[in-house]
């Protein structure tokens, strides 16, 4: 299976709630997998969060609105009530911002940190906006073009 491959059914599987998949695929990724893993659930996760609080997550738009964030941080807290572990709301509230123009916020997090934070923000809006979660290969087309821009800083053709 190509390593793109493995992402987008890393985040599918990710999506379903599917958690043992998703370890299953987490198990076949090489070193630069693990690391692009990241990225990848980066991507789809500022693709996802466009439709809270508009375009141009990860392209430097920002910043974020404090009401709307407030809003969403009020309904990360609420959907997640009860969660063991409870989620890192520091670090949710740290990609959300990174992705609207403060990616400085991203730095003191470690990747587990940021992929606990990312997932729980693409959980929060595929289920909040049901058609992301059943369209993922328009949300995985737009983050690999976005990823594409970070790269190279012009998006792909």
């Amino acid at each position: 299976m190509k390593p793109e491959e493995l992402h987008r059914d890393h985040i599918s599987a990710l999506v379903a709630g599917d958690l043992e998949a998703a370890a299953t695929i987490r198990r076949q990724f090489s070193a630069s997998d693990r690391s692009f893993a990241v990225d990848y659930l980066r991507g789809a996760t500022a693709i996802c969060l466009e439709y809270r609080f508009g375009p141009g997550a990860g392209l430097g738009a920002g910043p974020v609105d404090r009401d709307e964030l407030a809003a969403f941080m009020t309904e990360m807290r609420e959907t997640s009530r009860g969660t063991e572990p409870p989620p890192d709301y520091l670090a949710i509230e740290a990609v959300v911002r990174s992705l609207y123009g403060e990616p400085h916020l991203l730095e003191p997090l470690t990747d587990h940190q940021r992929s606990q934070a990312l997932y729980s923000v693409l959980l929060l809006q595929t289920k909040r906006f049901p058609w992301l979660a059943g369209n993922l290969h328009h949300t995985f087309d737009r983050a690999k073009h976005l990823m594409t821009t970070w790269i190279l800083g012009a998006p792909a053709a």
